[in-house]
């Protein structure tokens, strides 16, 4: 009789929840807000990384696509699973701690205003980045033109259809109420005087903020000397 082996699986380590999550990017909110204000709110062992540039090209080819956040599963066993992309981190993360709704199909709605703000919030930050400078303002003053009024226009109009709870579908905390509220504060800061999102013009979203905001660990995070140093560096990498 063949002996079975007691080996755990990839997919029973990375569904232990003793295990590390180590998110590795840059000391900015950037494109990792989402993720690592969904740690924060795990209730699980977790731990930053945060990478500076001179160090990142050394380090970029040791990552599977050349680019950063990366999660590592740092496991009781020594193992380390090892994920990259934006979207798939969140999912992992939101899979493991309950926010990806009650069902199938809640799953797949929250995944899907999740992925409407991924887009958005994307499209700013690599193209005032990848833009040369002197194009920076342009592209900036057109993507509050075309791409926020859109993006604000359909969420306030789904946001309201689930009854302007602060949730996007049912009443409960998703991965994709955790996105639109990590990204409020950028968008804001972006338009200046020329306010789109405020309490007064989109209740709805700004609904989703004032939410989370209720929440004990995410007050104690945005309100942590970390989480102001990576404001600060936001704000003097992108100028938002």
């Amino acid at each position: 009789m063949a002996e079975i082996s007691s080996t755990p699986s990839a997919a029973d380590l990375a569904q232990d929840s003793s295990n590390v999550h180590n998110l590795t990017y840059f000391s900015f909110h950037g494109l990792a807000g989402c993720i690592r204000t969904a740690l924060v709110l795990s209730n699980e062992p977790y731990k930053f990384t945060n990478i500076g540039f001179a160090e990142w090209q050394v380090q970029k080819q040791l990552t599977p696509f050349g680019h950063v956040p990366v999660l590592r599963e740092e496991t009781k066993s020594g193992k380390i699973l090892e994920l990259a992309e934006i979207s798939t981190i969140e999912q992992f993360l939101a899979n493991r701690t309950g926010l990806l709704g009650k069902d199938f199909w809640e799953e797949n709605l929250i995944k899907m205003y999740l992925s409407s703000t991924h887009g958005l919030i994307t499209f700013l930050f690599q193209t005032s980045v990848q833009s040369p400078k002197d194009d920076r303002p342009a592209f900036l003053e057109r993507f509050k033109k075309s791409n926020l009024p859109e993006w604000i226009k359909f969420h306030e109009k789904h946001l309201k259809a689930n009854g302007s709870n602060g949730h996007y579908v049912g009443d409960k905390l998703s991965i994709a109420d955790i996105k639109t509220a990590s990204v409020i504060e950028h968008l804001v800061r972006l338009c200046g005087d020329d306010v789109q999102i405020s309490e007064e013009l989109t209740p709805a979203i700004m609904a989703v903020k004032t939410n989370l905001e209720k929440n004990p660990a995410y007050v104690e995070w945005c309100a942590s000397e970390q989480y102001q140093k990576l404001t600060a560096s936001n704000l003097g990498f992108f100028g938002f």
